[in-house]
């Protein structure tokens, strides 16, 4: 049997360095309080983000989210961390230890529609996770997220009885025509 990791605490670089390296038995080895430490939606959000050639930065951007992201909090995947280990290892192109970055959220209170995203905010996140972007793309990535986030605001105010996940379904379904005709149904 092999020997289980000595330190208490999970060591995210080294946890990291793993995924890079497609360590899919790392998981095991680690003891019963460091697994308790284990954060999937941690290290996916560190694991998507890597310094390095534009195209290896979004291969793991985009596989991150294939394999892991969007799984991550499923109700029935979220109760075992080893399947989200696997899920993160199968995400790293196997390329070796790579640099990654934190990149910070965007505001949980506006992620969540309870506050009006603001253009200002909104650029300085895509620059730090677009740092080679043109200011014009930039820009226009910003106006569009608050566009939508105010529209999505919109919807999950009408609909109150909504879930968030499905004012985000509706936001898909319903254009701007829909939106402008309910209004005008209700006098406003």
């Amino acid at each position: 049997m092999e020997d289980k990791l000595d330190n208490v605490d999970l060591n995210l670089f080294d946890a990291l360095a793993a995924l890079d390296k497609k360590d899919y038995g790392y998981y095991d080895k680690l003891t019963i309080e460091q697994k308790k430490k284990f954060s999937a939606f941690m290290m996916v959000h560190w694991m998507s983000a890597i310094k390095g050639g534009k195209d290896l930065q979004s291969y793991y951007l985009q596989s991150s989210n294939y394999h892991a992201n969007k799984y991550i909090l499923n109700e029935n995947i979220s109760k075992h961390d080893k399947l989200q280990w696997l899920m993160l290892c199968a995400s790293s192109p196997g390329m070796g230890k790579q640099f990654h970055q934190w990149i910070p959220h965007i505001k949980q209170k506006v992620s969540l529609l309870e506050e009006d995203a603001k253009v200002k905010d909104i650029k300085e996140y895509y620059k730090k996770i677009y740092p080679k972007a043109s200011d014009s793309a930039i820009k226009d990535i910003s106006d569009e997220y608050v566009r939508l986030q105010r529209r999505k605001r919109y919807l999950a105010e009408q609909f109150p009885e909504l879930k968030f996940q499905d004012v985000e379904v509706l936001n898909e379904v319903v254009s701007d025509e829909d939106i402008k005709k309910y209004e005008k149904e209700k006098g406003n």
